[in-house]
């Protein structure tokens, strides 16, 4: 309904990610087309799906601010770019 698209809006407003996990709710993307769409929510299970199996072998290391937005600057500049 109208209130968790506000709340979907919300979160996301100001934040360079395409996804947010709602309380009860479960994982809504967003993206310029439905593509972009489903290929960040396809990223978003596959991440939960890392983070599950990382959290069965024990307590994960969180990277550092500067790594996630080098890494981040990675994916969308170098890798996998003609």
């Amino acid at each position: 309904d109208e209130e968790i698209g506000q709340a979907v809006a919300d979160t996301l407003a100001g934040h360079r990610s395409p996804a947010v996990l709602l309380r009860s709710h479960g994982v809504f993307t967003v993206g310029s087309d439905a593509r972009a769409a489903i290929k960040a929510a396809v990223m978003c299970e596959d991440a939960a799906r890392t983070v599950h199996l990382a959290r069965a072998l024990g307590e994960p290391i969180p990277l550092a601010g500067e790594d996630i937005d080098a890494l981040y600057d990675r994916y969308q500049n170098v890798y996998g770019q003609r």
